[in-house]
């Protein structure tokens, strides 16, 4: 056995190893700095869907007393149709 080929094959083994390590050491830091990428823009959107819900929940109170002022405003003409309606028929004659 010739000692200076395995030396050689030592040498190379461990160098080869030592690419390997460097590579994953690389492919983990990519892989971490992407996890932290996608957090921070996970939190962006889970902030703009709070901004959004809290928007609509505004608009929504907003609609709601819009849609009862209305309510209230037709209620109250139907009740004075309603009345010219009942005074119109005692004037000619009721039934």
């Amino acid at each position: 056995m010739d000692p200076t080929g395995g030396v050689f094959n030592y040498l190379f083994t461990q160098g080869v190893l030592g690419i390997v390590v460097v590579i994953l050491l690389f492919v983990c830091n990519k892989l971490y700095n992407k996890a932290d990428r996608l957090q921070a823009e996970k939190d962006v959107l889970t902030k703009e869907v709070i901004d959004l819900t809290d928007a609509r929940r505004i608009d929504d109170k907003a609609t709601t007393t819009q849609v009862l002022n209305a309510l209230s405003e037709s209620s109250q003409t139907y009740r004075l149709v309603a009345e010219k309606i009942e005074s119109a028929k005692r004037l000619s004659g009721g039934q």
